[in-house]
């Protein structure tokens, strides 16, 4: 069976991709660049299209039994709010049309632990969808996108959603978490930002998306985390398996607050990138835990010991000439 990848060269597109070839798959990637997308993507087939534009989409589908839907854009800064609902959002209402045209038979869809509901320090559970519009740009689109799967779901379509907490670890792209723990151990983190976040390491997040493939249940949702950490934890983890640098001290939130309502408007008026985001601060002080009882359960999910994914991940990083 041919099965369809989109954000191939992205984290976890990347990881089903190179897992599903392994495997002895045939396999096929949705990309926006060949040339770029060539080499991140060794025995794959490559077809050029984009989610956003869904003329270009039908060829990638032709002959396509599954598509995994990993394609998105993460929660960073970005000058225009807009590009998070062209992609997150209408990129995933084509995929799906694109699939249910081509009589795909089953799309597992690449979803967040954001679009559930928890207060500040609390628990998600698959059954406490946010029923109200979320904080971030990047948050609303992926509750859209959410809600246009389940609208597919009750059209007739088998599609199966993974929701990840923070993914880090091995891959093409080092934003979020990778890109916390390059800049912690560049010397370019002077505090660290209060709270903290549940965390998924990559393998066991591929791993799941496979499963839920295999055996999970249409229109479920399934979360995924190994666990939830501070930024201190997740800066001592760091810097013990560099063998090298510090941790830094903690900024107040207050200070950290005021700096992201003021540089915000600033970053967009004069095209810099912000110390730190609002959407981010709001995310790490809402320091919410995830069970992912129901992924053990049903997936078979097992998750990576935080000591362990974080050491695989600053190994790799220094393989790459990224941090000393």
């Amino acid at each position: 069976m041919l099965t369809l990848v989109t954000g191939g060269t992205g984290l976890v597109g990347n990881g089903i991709a190179k897992r599903l070839v392994a495997d002895g798959h045939a396999v096929r990637a949705l990309v926006r660049d060949r040339d770029r997308a060539a080499p991140l993507l060794p025995d794959v087939e490559l077809v050029v299209g984009d989610v956003t534009a869904p003329s270009s989409l039908a060829a990638a589908m032709t002959g396509v039994g599954r598509v995994y839907h990993a394609a998105g854009m993460p929660e960073q800064w970005q000058r225009d709010d807009g590009v998070f609902d062209r992609v997150n959002h209408l990129g995933t209402v084509n995929v799906l049309a694109a699939a249910k045209a081509a009589g795909v038979a089953r799309v597992v869809y690449t979803s967040t632990m954001d679009v559930f509901a928890a207060p500040r320090g609390g628990t998600l559970v698959e059954a406490n969808l946010d029923p109200a519009p979320k904080h971030t740009a990047y948050e609303r689109s992926k509750q859209a996108a959410d809600r246009a799967v389940a609208a597919a779901v009750a059209d007739g379509q088998d599609v199966v959603s993974v929701n990840p907490a923070a993914v880090y670890g091995p891959g093409p792209v080092h934003v979020a978490l990778n890109g916390f723990f390059i800049r912690l151990l560049t010397g370019k983190v002077p505090l660290l930002p209060p709270g903290g976040m549940s965390v998924a390491y990559i393998d066991g997040v591929v791993a799941a998306h496979l499963a839920a493939a295999e055996r999970g249940g249409r229109g479920e949702r399934y979360l995924v985390a190994d666990g939830y950490a501070t930024n201190r934890e997740l800066a001592t983890e760091a810097v013990t398996a560099a063998g090298r640098g510090k941790v830094p001290r903690a900024a107040p939130a207050w200070l950290l607050g005021g700096l992201a309502g003021v540089s915000a408007p600033l970053a967009r008026l004069f095209r810099f990138t912000p110390l730190i985001a609002p959407g981010q601060l709001t995310f790490l002080l809402w320091q919410a835990r995830v069970d992912s009882t129901k992924a053990q359960a049903e997936l078979g999910f097992e998750p990576t010991p935080l000591d362990t994914g974080v050491a695989l991940t600053i190994r790799f990083l220094h393989e790459q000439g990224l941090v000393p």
